[in-house]
């Protein structure tokens, strides 16, 4: 990505969920490309191949995905990584604490149960915009 905006990557193994996500971001934030892949392993290899000056803003990843899950994704891009400094997200259906400290302790930003209605998703995305409009806003200057 060679992109002056922030972009992002989302990583769901289920395509009604990408899509939703994708279709709510691109109504607010037109601009902000989205990257989506399968499973957390095509979310690694693609970091793998992005340069310091092309990291993404922000990654929101599925919780339980058939090969890397969250947890294993959080691992691999975490304290002394290149990717630690980039705001992590989970989502899931389930609303086990257990869960959700698993992937806060694993150092995920914020872990949120997965929008099923404009309004919910629309929250979702405020939460973004702390990691999308600052360098948006600063892209565009």
């Amino acid at each position: 990505m060679t992109s002056r905006f922030p972009y992002i990557l989302l990583a769901d193994d289920d395509p009604d969920d990408r899509d939703f996500f994708c279709s709510g971001m691109q109504r607010r934030y037109p601009q902000i490309s989205i990257r989506t892949f399968q499973d957390g392993d095509e979310l690694l290899d693609f970091l793998d191949r992005c340069t310091w000056t092309t990291l993404p803003a922000c990654i929101l990843i599925d919780y339980k995905m058939p090969r890397l899950s969250a947890p294993e994704v959080l691992k691999a891009t975490g304290a002394g990584t290149r990717y630690a400094l980039i705001p992590k997200v989970v989502w899931s259906t389930s609303e086990r604490k257990k869960d959700m400290d698993e992937c806060l302790g694993l150092g995920a930003a914020l872990f949120v149960i997965k929008p099923e209605i404009v309004p919910q998703l629309d929250k979702l995305i405020n939460a973004l915009e702390e990691w999308l409009v600052k360098p948006l806003i600063n892209a565009s200057r």
